[in-house]
């Protein structure tokens, strides 16, 4: 009993909250490439938000494209649809736009002291914790969506 019943509803299965506003199957494969295209451009802007770097934002294209060739090849190989990589995809490059903006300040510091010439270090509790916000952040979105 439990879990997740596909396709026609299930008589003895109450919906989750969630579940009423939230479905991984109501969009097409076709409607979630736009949502990773959205996500990608947000990534791509949060790169150039956070490092003011033409040349960070350009080598930051690697990621989104990198992860379009997974989504077309390598996650067949494993075994997920390509509905289910592409939400998986969204949600990491979403979470890792959420992590650079949350390092922004921090950056700023670490510019600020190597203008004067000296160092600095992010704290590692600091970073370790942008680190959990931001893999729960995804998880929780993938669990939300499948």
């Amino acid at each position: 009993m439990g879990g997740t019943v596909r396709g026609a509803a299930h008589p003895h299965r109450v919906p989750n909250t969630w579940e009423k506003y939230v479905q991984a199957e109501s969009l097409t494969a076709g409607q979630w490439w736009i949502v990773a295209l959205v996500v990608s451009a947000l990534f791509l802007g949060a790169v150039h938000f956070t490092l003011r770097n033409g040349r960070a934002t350009l080598y930051s294209l690697i990621a989104p494209v990198a992860g379009g060739i997974s989504v077309l090849g390598a996650s067949r190989a494993r075994g997920h649809s390509e509905v289910e990589a592409l939400i998986m995809f969204s949600a990491s490059l979403l979470s890792l736009a959420l992590f650079l903006v949350a390092l922004r300040p921090e950056l700023e510091k670490i510019r600020a002291k190597a203008l004067v010439g000296e160092t600095y270090e992010i704290p590692k509790w600091k970073s370790g914790v942008y680190g959990i916000l931001v893999v729960t952040f995804a998880v929780v979105v993938v669990f939300m969506l499948l």
